[in-house]
């Protein structure tokens, strides 16, 4: 490792406040909103999209809520071509043009006219939120911020959070003040807007404000030197090599599975908690509290990422998800449910955080956009497979259990996988001006 390498690698254990200036607090603010978006157009807006077109047109339930499958399946590709479009173009560009053909891609869905328009709506969601408001803003947090990467993120996934916890409540509160169509149309112009605002918002790097990563200081010569260098970088991860590294693949499965096991039980922890007793209403309120239990601990992950390094957090993350699987197959108190869903909200926060932190870890600023666009997609492959896990658990068992059992085995084999993780910086680390090297 070159000198500079480990200067990099103890201040990133080392430095954890949230520091990040004005501009950088700005990009925090707008991955957050990205996140809320990518939640809510590819999780919970099930909650509500589909039982508003049963309401609107009458339409099979269980049909529509067939579509969800293949249509997230689609957004996984949808990761893939957009991600390598970030990697081409930069993620100031995606957003803009992203988040605009996801307002118009809603204000169509909500007049679609049969079950099969239904269904290409759904699946252009997915495919446009999957792969803008997942990509972008961890490719612009990771650039912004390349040793507090892990502390910008665990702020701006409170989003997701935030998504859980308010979404139905909005989009219900829209249906009754507009009626189902026109509230899509209201969440599309919002949309179209945050698009056209991300184009006079967004800055692919802080060099292009003057500023510099970490809200260092920076000279005139050193933002123009190093502008130089990131316009005219190419990065030796192509396909062909990414595909031979031992890495990405450790990367891919070890947070792919924790991936699979989180979606797993925020996807199904109301039905759940209604098995084993609890009335509809009060199953909510539960998840509710779970959701805001995760926003306080999305900022606890990136803190411990920022403070021990993302490896030694993620496998303690990985020990403390079997915990909350073990816990949840215990039938106990209120007071002992209450805990466990203390516990299944510090488990849900950190995923997101630490995947792509991860990738950061390894690959660098310079890197991370070529290694992410592999990396995020098989990770979203095992993240929608946790349906198939749950639907078998309810097939052959009748229960959650098996599913939850499950769940702890790949806990451990997530954990075994990052241990073997590089821990260090493979791809270009030499951020800092020619100036100040070494």
């Amino acid at each position: 490792m070159t000198v500079e390498a480990q200067v990099i690698a103890k201040e990133s254990h080392t430095s954890a406040k949230s520091n990040f200036g004005a501009w950088g607090w700005s990009m925090v603010g707008f991955s957050l909103i990205m996140y809320y978006n990518f939640a809510a157009w590819t999780a919970d807006g099930l909650n509500v999209i589909v039982e508003s077109f049963v309401d609107l047109h009458g339409w099979d339930y269980a049909t529509l809520l067939a579509f969800s499958t293949p249509a997230g399946w689609l957004g996984v590709l949808g990761s893939f071509l957009i991600a390598e479009l970030i990697n081409r173009r930069g993620a100031r560009l995606v957003a803009v043009g992203g988040m605009i053909c996801l307002g118009a891609t809603m204000i169509w869905f909500g007049r679609v006219k049969t079950p099969l328009e239904y269904a290409i709506g759904l699946t252009l969601l997915n495919f446009l939120a999957t792969g803008t408001c997942f990509n972008v803003p961890g490719t612009l947090l990771t650039t912004w911020f390349p040793r507090k990467k892990g502390l910008a993120l665990g702020w701006a996934t409170m989003g997701m959070s935030l998504c859980t916890a308010t979404l139905v409540p909005i989009m219900v509160f829209l249906f009754n003040k507009f009626g189902i169509v026109d509230a899509y149309a209201v969440v599309g112009a919002a949309l179209i807007g945050l698009g056209i605002l991300s184009f006079f918002w967004v800055r692919n790097t802080p060099e292009e404000l003057g500023l510099y990563p970490d809200n260092e200081p920076l000279s005139k010569e050193q933002v123009d030197e190093n502008l130089k260098e990131l316009a005219n970088y190419k990065s030796p991860f192509t396909l062909g090599v990414l595909l031979r590294d031992k890495d990405m693949w450790l990367i891919s499965l070890g947070y792919g599975v924790l991936w699979l096991v989180d979606i797993g039980v925020v996807s199904q922890l109301v039905p759940r908690l209604i098995s084993i007793g609890y009335e509809k209403n009060t199953a909510i309120l539960m998840f509710t509290t779970a959701a805001i239990f995760c926003a306080i601990f999305s900022y606890f992950w990136g803190w411990a990422d920022v403070k021990f390094g993302t490896r030694r957090t993620s496998i303690a993350y990985a020990f403390f998800f079997a915990i909350t699987h073990a816990c949840l197959l215990v039938r106990g108190s209120d007071a002992f449910t209450y805990f466990t869903l203390l516990l299944v909200g510090a488990s849900i926060a950190g995923i997101k955080e630490l995947a792509t932190s991860q990738v950061g870890s390894v690959y660098g600023r310079y890197d991370f956009a070529a290694a992410n666009r592999v990396i995020s997609t098989i990770a979203c492959l095992f993240r929608v497979m946790c349906f198939a896990v749950i639907a078998a658990s309810l097939k052959w068992t009748g229960g959650f259990d098996a599913a939850y059992i499950f769940f702890i085995v790949l806990d451990f084999v997530g954990a075994g996988l990052i241990y073997f993780i590089t821990d260090t910086c493979k791809g270009r680390v030499d951020f800092r001006p020619a100036s100040n090297r070494t």
